[in-house]
């Protein structure tokens, strides 16, 4: 005799399988929508259908903007994680915008962190704090590409880096063009595109400019152009004057507040290309002499005239030189 229990197993088994729908092919799948279709276009359709199409085209969007977001994502990255370049410290209106591809451009403020994967269109004359050290000033109307913390890119226009020895931590700043990559090494330099052709100008210390034709050191007080074909010209340049006034519009503002007359006069003196040139007596008195107040708003000329009229000291700007001296004539004004 057989086993009732088996039995009743074997039964719920056939049921089962029985029951069991086999998945249908992609032809046949491709068979049931043509059929709905065709019948869905024969049957006379509402007004009220134009709700189902207005979801459908919905969802349709819905997909698009799904595929565009992982372009855009490819497209921009997400810089707010970058390595950061610096801050904005200051600007002229109307600033600096950061043009994403895709979304909507967004304006910068005063104190942003700017950090790689940004790209920068730079509307008005500004001043970054690096976070190594040393400041960088744009020029209205240049665009750069932040590569990473110490690295841009200059689409056009005209930066200047401003990097005093030993100031800027983890190894050489740079700026990337299609002439070549210039590098700093304790330096004041300036680099511009304009009209197809790539400039340098070296004001203090030197740059390492590496490109395709080979490596090369450039001094200070000479300029390098480079056009289009690789041709370069090179000629010198003073340090001080006309070619470097725009840098002098964006100096970082200075505390001078019990500070040493030395130091400001130092200062100075870099920050305008010159030479100090000031005798014993003159040193010694400004090593002496502690500054009160501030020069906050004042051009850098304007803050040595308002500083130099609380001493007795002389004062002479001649090209590329400042100096200074302890004797009783008046001052020479700026």
């Amino acid at each position: 005799m057989s086993d009732p229990t088996n039995n009743d197993a074997a039964a719920e088994r056939a049921l089962r399988e029985g029951f069991k729908a086999k998945g249908l092919s992609p032809e046949a799948l491709q068979r049931i929508r043509q059929a709905t279709e065709k019948e869905w276009r024969s049957v006379p359709r509402a007004p009220a259908r134009r709700g189902w199409r207005s979801l459908a085209a919905a969802a349709s969007i819905a997909v698009l903007a799904v595929g565009l977001g992982g372009a855009w994502f490819t497209l921009n990255g997400d810089s707010a994680d970058g390595e950061i370049l610096g801050e904005l410290a200051s600007f002229d209106a109307p600033g600096i915008v950061e043009t994403r591809t895709l979304r909507r451009d967004v304006a910068v403020g005063a104190g942003a962190k700017l950090r790689a994967m940004q790209r920068l269109d730079v509307r008005g004359d500004s001043l970054v704090s690096l976070a190594e050290g040393g400041n960088l000033r744009l020029a209205r109307a240049t665009i750069i590409h932040v590569e990473a913390g110490n690295t841009i890119s200059l689409e056009r226009g005209e930066l200047y880096v401003d990097i005093p020895p030993g100031s800027h931590g983890s190894g050489a700043f740079r700026v990337v063009t299609e002439a070549g990559e210039f590098r700093h090494e304790g330096t004041q330099f300036a680099v511009a595109i304009f009209e197809g052709q790539t400039r340098l100008r070296v004001r203090e210390g030197r740059v390492r400019w590496l490109a395709a034709a080979g490596e090369s050191t450039v001094p200070a007080g000479t300029e390098v152009i480079i056009d289009r074909s690789g041709k370069t010209t090179q000629r010198p340049i003073a340090t001080a004057g006309r070619d470097w006034a725009w840098t002098e519009s964006m100096t970082p503002e200075i505390a001078i507040d019990e500070r040493p007359l030395m130091e400001f006069l130092e200062w100075f003196a870099r920050e305008t290309g010159r030479k100090l040139v000031i005798d014993d007596a003159a040193r010694r008195q400004a090593a002496s002499i502690r500054m009160h107040g501030n020069v906050n708003g004042l051009t850098v000329t304007e803050a040595l005239s308002a500083v130099m009229a609380t001493t007795t000291l002389r004062y002479e700007l001649r090209e590329g030189i400042l100096r200074v001296s302890s004797t009783s004539e008046p001052k020479t004004p700026a």
